[in-house]
């Protein structure tokens, strides 16, 4: 196996934003639906306790989807997958 060099400038600088912006986003998402979920369950006509259950359901898929994501990292290589997931992430959003 080939050992890669660290890095180093405009690449470093790109892949730190690239990073920076995936993790924003998905810290984003998940924080989102708490803020949303009051005003979407009065505007749907449900109690807030219904509403709860979008943010408990995003958490278990959460949960399910973190060991799996360590498979997919073996199988496909770790660089595909997040370029993979970020991709599909966006388009899904």
């Amino acid at each position: 196996m080939q050992q890669q060099k660290p890095l180093e400038g405009a690449q470093l600088v790109i892949m730190t934003i690239a990073l920076s912006l995936a993790t924003f986003m998905q810290v984003l998402d998940s924080t989102i639906a708490n803020v949303a979920i009051p005003t979407i369950a009065g505007n749907l006509g449900s109690s807030l306790s219904q509403g709860t259950w979008v943010i408990t359901s995003f958490g278990v898929a959460n949960a399910i989807s973190i060991p799996i994501t360590g498979w997919l990292a073996k199988r496909v290589g770790e660089v595909k997958l997040f370029l993979w997931s970020t991709t599909a992430f966006a388009i899904a959003s």
